[in-house]
This record gives C-alpha cells, structure tokens and sequence, in this order.
C-alpha cells in the first residue's frame, strides 16, 4: 500500500532536457510534477490552481520575465507566501543567490545537478513522494503508466526490459542498477525489482533500441543476465501486458540458458 501523500511541485525550466529529465526524476519518486518554460505561465498555473503546489523549482534564467521577477510576484500571493521555492541557475551567482533568498527563496540548487541531488533537496524540503513506501513493483507499474501515456499522444514506443541473474552477492543489484543508470539516457528508467532483477524502461526506442541497450548493459554488468523485452503499442496496450510478455520472454529465454541451449 502506498501510505504517503501526493505532493504537487511547479518546475520551472526554459532548457526542454533539463525540464524533461527533472520532471522524471521527480514522478519516478511520487511526486506531481506540473512543467512550464516561462515565467508568465508559471505564475497564470501557480493562479489557477485550487490548492496551492507544495514546492516551487525556479529557473532564475528564464526569456521574457526572469525567475527574479517569478519569484517576487509568487510571494505576492498569499497561498504562496508560506510555499517553499527552491531556484536554480547554471551561475553560481554571491549576487543572484543572495536576492533570491531576499525575495523568499529557501534552496538553491547550481545546474548541472544530479538526480540524487535533486531528490536529496526536495526531500529535504518537502519530505519523500508517495512511492515512499511503494514496492518496487508499484513503482514499475506507475512510471510505466505516465510513459505509456506520453507515448499514447506522441505515438512513440516504448520498450520495456527486465534482466535477471541469480548469481549475484547480497546487496549487488543496487550497485549495478546505479551502474546502469549512470549509462543510460536521462530519460530512461531502471528500477531493482528483486534481488536479482531490474526492470529498465525506455522511451523512443523499440526492440532494436533495447537490444543494443542489452548489448551494452553486458559490458558492464559482471555474470551472466538473461533479458526479457516487451515494446508498446506491439507487445501490448497497457502496463500489465506489456510487463506479462517481457516476463514470459524472459523466461523462456531463462530455461533455454539453465538447460545449455543457446539463447
């Protein structure tokens, strides 16, 4: 059972990679992530909505009316006043960091910042997302779900691939899910779905795609991985399908190995 709260966040971003693979990171942890580019459409969402975002990551370089200005007119608000806003900027600015806090800011944040780091501070701000306390599976099935949405509209595939070894040391498979990460795209997912196997999801890429991104997970991943792949729409419509053909793909393929046949 999921125990935690949602916890919505305003991401403030005019760099369309950062925005995207910010927003990831954060839904990936439970949170509710609304995105914008601008800083006047930031301040028209923060206005529009019913109940006030739990925090607010500002860009201070944004084009037109600066993440200076978002923040001034933000803590104009009264539903804001009280709101965390934590601002980034690719300078590490005395100045700039210095009248952000004047204007109310409470983190800041330099660019480029990793993953960990980003949930570090937001965690810190506004404590944990509501997969919390979700299990891994939970978490699968939820980020599966945001991308096949996104791949629905956009009419992009998906692929999905678990890789399993059963011939690791305790505690292994945390370190190689951080491995893989560090070498996949930002965009890409991998969650430790047991202590034997990860499960990765990868936009914008279909079979061959996952197949070259298999190949290069064994240059890496010490022992021997057995993959499993399933890609949308072919493979299926919805989350469950999908993982139900990649777990019997890999299984099969697990069999094969485990009698001595080729795989």
């Amino acid at each position: 059972m999921l125990s935690l709260p949602e916890k919505s966040i305003l991401l403030v971003e005019d760099s369309t990679l950062t925005r995207f693979s910010s927003r990831r990171t954060l839904e990936e942890r439970g949170y509710l992530v609304d995105e914008t580019a601008s800083g006047q459409e930031a301040l028209a969402k923060a206005r529009g909505k019913r109940d006030p975002y739990d925090l607010v990551i500002l860009d201070i370089h944004l084009p037109g009316m600066d993440g200076l200005a978002v923040l001034e007119n933000l803590k104009h608000l009264p539903a804001y006043r009280y709101v965390p806003v934590m601002v980034s900027t690719v300078e590490s600015n005395v100045a700039s960091v210095k009248k952000a806090i004047d204007l109310g800011a409470v983190e800041y944040l330099c660019k480029p910042y990793s993953t960990e780091e980003l949930i570090r501070r937001v965690e810190k701000l506004i404590g944990p997302g509501a997969w919390g306390e979700a299990t891994p599976a939970e978490v699968l099935h939820k980020v599966l779900r945001n991308e096949l949405n996104r791949a629905s509209r956009g009419g992009h595939k998906v692929a999905l691939v678990l890789a399993r070894s059963e011939r690791l040391g305790k505690g292994k498979i945390g370190e190689y899910a951080r491995q893989a990460r560090r070498r996949l795209r930002e965009i890409d997912t991998v969650i430790e779905l047991s202590k034997s196997t990860l499960a990765l999801i990868l936009p914008h890429t279909g079979k061959e795609g996952a197949q070259v991104v298999t190949t290069r997970l064994e240059s890496f991943l010490p022992g021997t991985w057995s993959y499993g792949i399933a890609v949308y729409p072919d493979n299926g419509k919805d989350g469950e399908e999908l993982f139900t053909y990649a777990e019997v793909a890999l299984k099969e393929i697990w069999e094969k190995q485990d009698q001595g046949a080729p795989a």
